[in-house]
């Protein structure tokens, strides 16, 4: 950080008497009060980001059924531990971990329509890459930082989808940001941290990645304790507030199920191979991971800044995580960088220093002030202006890749009658407007087996599709038309093309006539 940048934050072992020398002199003038700082502004250019293609934000079947899950438990006081949604397993034991996201969402939704889950949806994204910008810009300075961010939102823009991951965005970040300062700086981790894990473990199951980043900073305290602490000190503050952690994610209603059902997920080969979200990323259709990884590979040569081995090994399991799973990108994009901040911040802000001050610099450093309430609710007041055309004029979904919508209507125009065979992407929609489905997005409910059978019948195998079809007495069919079973049902016998749009195509039994 520059000698003449103003700042109210302590970088690693700044004393207090320099600190007190970098405050501005005048900062009561009216200018000064509404000048925003970096991470208000970068939080505002991603949620504006993020309305400006609303529909993108709403490209996911499960979206319907995380609203139709939420609309349930507001209408029901209570959770769905058995399965309302469909006639395939109806009854069974269903566990839903992400209950306060889903009823965000329906609330949303009840509220402002289309239009309020998606200004929720980039609310929560916008927060999440603002609070990243402080946190980098505390560490590595306020241009670097304001970088760093922009290339984790990078990461995370292809998974920015209106589900509960990304509301649970803010608080991935709070919990890494705070723990991985505290550590920085030799400190205890605080106790208020605590809510967050509960709060984050009752809207999505990522806060498992929360846990094992406490566990994993205990153990780097204990290697490696902060300045005049103690092995011992270090295992009992840092090992208490991972413990702690533990027992604070247990505050939800489903308790213990709560750290079992992900790990359910990870254990599902199906869902590994036929899911686009858990198959390892294709650069040539996510060149923004190859960008960040190459821009990581120079930083470590041009720096040449060294990472402590337990830094190093968290930073390559999050590498790994994000070439495993194109899910995983997020949590590289937006925690990557501030796993290593403490180790390249010193080299940037030096060869900073060594530059001259250029009108850029001084403009970086500028805003890396923190700011004013003024400016605060002068930019969310910004953000408010930025959404209410989307609010004024609410949007209406169109029949797309999720929305069989005409389908569904000519379905019961025509009276088809019985249990529907439906693709998985159609699963969350038809939840959503009451039709129990064969299938949905509930993949660990239905279990490895059933997904296995399902993947296969509809990629087109026409011994699994009959022997489904019988099984589960299915009277119609509702299946994108590029779907395998499709061209199967074409020429199954008993079966006929009753109806076809460019979203979905309808099969039912040649008997079948409806009203």
């Amino acid at each position: 950080m520059h000698p003449a940048w103003p700042s109210r934050i302590p970088l690693p072992g700044m004393p207090r008497e320099k600190l007190a020398a970098r405050r501005p002199e005048k900062a009561g003038s009216l200018s000064t009060r509404f000048i925003p700082s970096w991470p208000l502004l970068i939080g505002l250019i991603a949620f504006i980001r993020a309305l400006a293609e609303p529909r993108a934000l709403l490209n996911d079947p499960d979206t319907y059924l995380h609203i139709a899950a939420g609309r349930w438990i507001v209408a029901h006081l209570g959770l769905p531990f058995a399965d309302p949604f469909s006639h395939t397993m109806t009854g069974a034991s269903w566990i839903p971990g992400q209950w306060l996201g889903e009823v965000i969402l329906a609330m949303a939704y009840a509220a402002a329509g289309w239009s309020g889950v998606a200004v929720v949806t980039a609310a929560c994204f916008g927060l999440a890459l603002g609070l990243a910008t402080y946190f980098l810009a505390r560490r590595v300075s306020a241009l670097p930082g304001v970088i760093a961010a922009f290339a984790g939102s990078a990461l995370a823009l292809p998974h920015l989808l209106a589900r509960p991951h990304v509301l649970a965005l803010p608080l991935l970040v709070s919990w890494s940001g705070v723990l991985l300062s505290r550590r920085g700086d030799g400190l205890a981790p605080p106790c208020w941290l605590l809510l967050v894990i509960a709060l984050w473990a009752n809207l999505h199951a990522s806060f498992l990645f929360g846990i094992g980043l406490a566990g994993f900073l205990a153990v780097e305290a204990v290697w490696a304790p902060g300045p005049g602490c103690s092995r011992a000190t270090e295992c009992r503050r840092w090992g208490c507030f991972a413990v702690g952690s533990v027992v604070a994610a247990l505050l939800t209603p489903i308790g213990i199920e709560a750290f079992l059902q992900p790990l359910r997920l990870m254990a599902m080969p199906a869902l590994q191979a036929s899911f686009e979200e858990w198959l390892p990323p294709d650069f040539v259709r996510f060149p923004a991971l190859e960008l960040w990884l190459l821009g990581l590979v120079a930083i470590a040569f041009t720096c040449r800044a060294r990472l402590a081995l337990p830094r190093l090994v968290l930073l390559l399991a999050l590498v790994h995580m994000a070439l495993a799973h194109v899910r995983h990108a997020d949590l590289l994009g937006l925690v990557g960088p501030l796993v290593i901040a403490d180790a390249i911040g010193p080299v940037l802000i030096a060869r900073l220093d060594a530059i001259a001050v250029s009108p850029l610099l001084r403009f970086a450093r500028r805003l890396g002030a923190p700011a004013r309430w003024p400016a605060v609710l002068a930019v969310v007041a910004f953000g408010g202006i930025a959404a209410t055309p989307l609010l004024m004029r609410p949007l209406v979904r169109a029949d797309d890749r999720a929305t069989p919508g005409a389908a569904v209507a000519a379905a019961r125009q025509s009276g088809f009658a019985g249990p529907v065979f439906n693709g998985e992407a159609f699963g969350g929609y038809l939840a959503f407007t009451g039709v129990l489905s064969f299938i949905d997005g509930r993949i660990e409910m239905y279990g490895d087996r059933f997904l296995a059978e399902h993947v296969a019948a509809e990629h087109g195998d026409a011994t699994v599709l009959a022997v489904l079809l019988a099984r589960y007495g299915v009277g119609w069919t509702l299946l994108a038309p590029q779907s395998g079973a499709v061209a199967v049902l074409d020429r199954l016998a008993g079966w006929r093309r009753a109806y076809e749009d460019a979203v979905a195509v309808i099969h039912v039994p040649v008997e079948s006539r409806g009203r």
